[in-house]
C-alpha cells in the first residue's frame, strides 16, 4: 500500500485503510477496499485529511508495519479530548474528566510499549475538523514515542523516583493532551487569524500557558501541569511565559537547560514539529523533511540536545509508504527508515526515469545510505534537496548521550 496525498488521488485508486468520520472517530467516512470517489476529495481536504492509504499489489507487505490497533488507540484518545474540550468551549462544564484522560493515555502508552512496529513514528492523526484537538492528540503521541526512546535519560533526570516510576510516561502524555487548553480562552479572532498576529495579539496569545495552568492546577499531577505551563520554554532560556517572583512581583530569570522539567523539554519539540507539519488556518502543512531541517537550523539552542537527538531518531523525514522521486529520475516508495542516516531511507523502485513501471519492484530495492550520489529529490512535486545536507549526515551524538 502507498501513502498518497489527496491532491494526487487518481481514478481507480482503492483504499487500503478506512477513513474515520471527523465527528465520530469510531465510525468511518469510507471503508477499506472501495474505490475512492474523486468528488470526495474536496470534502477530505476540508476535513483536514491530507493523505490516504491506497492499495498497491507490490507493497502490501507495508501493511504489517502499520498496526491497525494504533489508529484505534489514537482515535480513542482524540474522542475523549474532543468531548471534554467541547464541553469547556460551550461553557457546559469547567471540570475535565481527568480519569478518562488518564485511562486513554495509559492504554495508548501500554499499546506503544507492546507494539511490534517499534519505537518510531509511523502515522499522525489526521486533522479532522478541529486543529486544537488533533494537535493535542498528536503531541501526546509524539511525546510518548520520544520519552520511550529516552529510558536511561528519564531515570537520570527523574532520579528521585524508582527506575520503574521514572520511565512511566503517563503524566507526560496527560500534560501534552492538555498543553494548549488555555487557548480555549483566547479570542477566536486571534486564534484563527489567517495572517500574522500584531504585537498586541501575540502578547494575548502568549498568555495561554498560564491560563491553562491556572485552569488545571490542583486537578492534575504537578509534572503534567509543568508541561501545560512550560511547553513554550526554550532550553536556551528564551520563550514564555515570563516568570515572576511571588514575593516581590518582579520578573525572575527564565528557566533554562535542565531547570526545565524533562517532560516540558520533550513537549516543546513535539509541539513545534506537529504544528509545522499540520494544515493551519494561516499556513499549509510542510513536509516532514523540511520541518526537521528547520528544527536543526532555525531552532538551534531551543531544545535539550539529548531529547532532540531522540526525536530525530523516531521521525522519518520521508514517511514509510510515501512515493518519492530520486535525483536520478526513478520514482520509488519509502519502505524503511534508518535512524542513523534519517534522510537516506531504504526505497523500492516503482518506475524508471522514463516512466516505465518496473516488472518486479521487489528487485529494485535501494538503501540510499549506501550511495552518496543518490538521494530523494522530490516529494509531492516539492524539491526537497535544500533540506537534505544536515540530515544525510550521520546523526551526531551529544555529550553524555543516554539513549
Amino acid at each position: 500500500m502507498l501513502r498518497v496525498a489527496v491532491d494526487h488521488i487518481t481514478p481507480g485508486m482503492i483504499l487500503a485503510r478506512p477513513i474515520p468520520l471527523p465527528h465520530d472517530p469510531h465510525r468511518y467516512l469510507l471503508q477499506r477496499d472501495i474505490e475512492l470517489p474523486l468528488d470526495l476529495v474536496p470534502r477530505l481536504k476540508q476535513l483536514g485529511v491530507l493523505e490516504v492509504w491506497i492499495r498497491n499489489r507490490d507493497l502490501e507487505f507495508l501493511e504489517t508495519m502499520i498496526d491497525e490497533g494504533l489508529g484505534d488507540q489514537q482515535r480513542e484518545v482524540y474522542a475523549i479530548v474532543r468531548k471534554n474540550f467541547e464541553q469547556v468551549m460551550r461553557g457546559a462544564s469547567l471540570d475535565l474528566d481527568i480519569r478518562h484522560f488518564q485511562d486513554a493515555i495509559g492504554s495508548l502508552f501500554d499499546f506503544l510499549k507492546a507494539s511490534s512496529c517499534g519505537n518510531m513514528l509511523l502515522q499522525k492523526l489526521d486533522a479532522f475538523d478541529n486543529y486544537l484537538m488533533s494537535h493535542s492528540t498528536n503531541v501526546c503521541y509524539l511525546a510518548l514515542l520520544t520519552g520511550m526512546r529516552l529510558e536511561r535519560y528519564m531515570i537520570q533526570e527523574r532520579n528521585a523516583k524508582s527506575a520503574r516510576d521514572a520511565k512511566d510516561l503517563r503524566q507526560l502524555g496527560l500534560g501534552c493532551l492538555l498543553h494548549d487548553i488555555g487557548k480555549m480562552h483566547i479570542p477566536v479572532e486571534i486564534l484563527n487569524k489567517p495572517s500574522k498576529l500584531t504585537a498586541e495579539e501575540y502578547e494575548i496569545m502568549k498568555t495561554h500557558p498560564t491560563i491553562g495552568y491556572n485552569m488545571l492546577k490542583g486537578q492534575i499531577h504537578a509534572a503534567a501541569a509543568q508541561v501545560v505551563l512550560n511547553h513554550h520554554q526554550r532550553y536556551d532560556g528564551k520563550g514564555y511565559p515570563q516568570r515572576v517572583n511571588v514575593a516581590t512581583g518582579e520578573p525572575s530569570p527564565a528557566q533554562q537547560g535542565k531547570q526545565i522539567h524533562i517532560f516540558s523539554r520533550i513537549a516543546t519539540i513535539a509541539d513545534i514539529y506537529d504544528a509545522a507539519t499540520s494544515q493551519r488556518c494561516y499556513s499549509a502543512a510542510k513536509p516532514s523533511v523540511q520541518v526537521l531541517h528547520e528544527l536543526r537550523t532555525w531552532c538551534k539552542g531551543c531544545f535539550d540536545p539529548i531529547v532532540e537527538r531522540a526525536f530525530y531518531e523516531i521521525i522519518p523525514p520521508f514517511p514509510i509508504g510515501k512515493t518519492v522521486k530520486l535525483n536520478n529520475g526513478v520514482e520509488a516508495v519509502v519502505v524503511d527508515f534508518n535512524p542513523r542516516y534519517p534522510a537516506s531511507p531504504k526505497v523500492q523502485g516503482l518506475r524508471d526515469p522514463y516512466g516505465q513501471r518496473y516488472a518486479d519492484p521487489s528487485l529494485e530495492e535501494i538503501d540510499l545510505a549506501l550511495y552518496t550520489d543518490l538521494c530523494v529529490a522530490r516529494v509531492d512535486d516539492i524539491d526537497v534537496t535544500p533540506y537534505l545536507a544536515l540530515q544525510r549526515e550521520l546523526m551526531p551524538e551529544p555529550d553524555g548521550v543516554l539513549l
